[in-house]
């Protein structure tokens, strides 16, 4: 029963570590789209609709909508699929924090556990709680 429990216990830990070691590695074309999503993300907080936008080349396809955007409103939309994408990306990821805004009730993700809210931009850059 004992060798049993080991066994058990090694396959978990095995298993385990081969997801961290995959989720570990980002492609240079992720760690590209995850520098612009930060860059994005910080031009939002700031209510900056051309620093938005100048983030677009590194974001690549994703960043269509982006750069069509009209209004930081549009922007922030079209932030809000992104944050999707870099939420997927930096799942089991350190040093990727995702945030919550609970009055807007969204999501994204940031590098430091210093809150920047790119949804509600200057008004309420400090509103939001780190989930991991």
């Amino acid at each position: 029963m004992n060798q049993l429990k080991i066994a058990a216990a090694i396959a978990l830990g095995l298993a385990l570590a081969c997801s961290l070691v995959s989720a570990a590695n980002l492609s240079e074309q992720d760690k590209k789209f995850l520098s612009g999503y930060e860059n994005a993300h910080l031009a939002l907080t700031a209510d900056n609709l051309d620093g938005a936008k100048a983030a677009v080349p590194k974001l690549g396809n994703d960043g269509a909508e982006l750069s069509e955007s009209a209004s930081l409103k549009d922007a922030r939309a079209a932030f809000e699929k992104l944050s999707a994408k870099a939420k997927q990306l930096t799942a089991g990821q350190s040093g990727y924090y995702v945030v919550n805004c609970p009055m807007l009730k969204k999501d994204w993700v940031q590098t430091s556990t210093t809150i920047a809210n790119p949804y509600g931009g200057k008004d309420m850059a400090t509103c939001g709680e780190v989930k991991k």
